[in-house]
């Protein structure tokens, strides 16, 4: 019989955030999308969607959520869905073939437009949400195009390739490749820090993470993990980095300036394995964590990296998004 530390059973009762957003999560193995009301930390929905959904965007208002269907054994993306967080329902799937493989998204400033990384036609495409057209393709030409990043004005897009070890920065407006410079074995994780000036990657095969410029691309350093640095993320004020450890079931706390230890979270005690993804609330006060196969999201105050919460979830946790519009219960 599986038994619980009495650390996991108090998380039940700890109290609970103090505010009223909705988290919306990306069920990657089973095809949903989970909506979370941080006030009470109860699922308020789950709801279907394409499968494979890995990574989410919010639209500037934050009333909607748009998810990825990606990859998956016998089936290949080819769709982006569109759901209102207030009703929690699918308003519309945005066909977007012949790109193929949807997976890395963000919300291109104020407009209507997403950007998305589509790996199996080696692109980048911008999507208007609201009329459903592609309107913009940028080609990397690189192997296994994952993961974007944006710079804090979104003028520009930092995907890594995982195939081709390279990271190229896309030009939004103009939707055209820019350059393409290499990276460390296997980059996947990218962040830029909130003052524009850094780009953060991580390697999965070399176990490193590379530091650019964002403005030249040109190295600044490189820190060696040692274990695969699967997610970065930089808080809102920019003094902390967020790296999760996907083997290893913790996150590792750095300070941005010194890239010195400031915390290291272990997850293993909640029984919270393979943590794909990384979310700092807008305030900056709480982390999330997914994890892909405990199907929950841990919650952790900044303050002190103390585990407050387990939220539950559904399977394969990945991507997130906090929005402001409070999801309703059909109920």
């Amino acid at each position: 019989m599986k038994t619980f530390s009495l650390a996991a059973l108090l998380i039940s009762i700890l109290p609970a955030a103090a505010y009223a957003d909705t988290l919306v999560v990306a069920n990657k193995y089973e095809g949903t999308v989970s909506f979370i009301d941080l006030d009470s930390g109860q699922e308020i929905a789950r709801q279907a969607t394409g499968p494979s959904p890995h990574e989410v965007a919010l639209s500037p208002d934050q009333s909607l959520a748009v998810v990825v269907s990606y990859l998956e054994d016998g089936y290949i993306g080819r769709e982006l869905n569109v759901f209102d967080i207030a009703s929690t329902e699918l308003v519309r799937a945005i066909d977007i073939e012949p790109h193929l493989a949807p997976h890395g998204i963000a919300w291109i400033g104020d407009t209507n437009s997403v950007i998305v990384t589509t790996e199996e036609t080696r692109d980048v495409i911008k999507v208007d949400v609201e009329s459903g057209e592609v309107t913009g393709v940028a080609k990397t030409d690189q192997i296994g195009s994952h993961l974007l990043a944006l710079s804090p004005d979104a003028s520009r897009a930092y995907v890594t390739s995982r195939g081709s070890d390279t990271i190229s920065v896309i030009d939004t407006e103009a939707m055209t490749t820019l350059q393409t410079i290499k990276a460390d074995k296997g980059p996947e994780a990218v962040f830029v820090s909130p003052d524009g000036k850094e780009v953060w990657v991580g390697n999965n095969q070399s176990k490193t993470i590379v530091i650019f410029d964002a403005e030249t691309m040109e190295r600044i350093e490189t820190i060696d993990t040692g274990f695969v640095p699967i997610r970065v993320r930089f808080n809102p004020a920019g003094d902390s980095v967020a790296i999760a450890d996907l083997h290893g079931n913790r996150v590792l706390i750095l300070d941005a300036a010194e890239r010195s230890e400031r915390a290291n979270v272990d997850l293993n005690k909640f029984d919270i394995e393979r943590p794909p993804s990384l979310l700092f609330s807008p305030d900056g006060t709480h982390l999330y964590v997914g994890s892909e196969l405990s199907s929950k999201v841990v919650e952790i105050d900044t303050s002190n990296w103390d585990v407050t919460r387990l939220l539950e979830a559904g399977a394969g946790a990945d991507g997130m998004k906090i929005s402001s519009v409070t999801a309703r219960s059909e109920e």
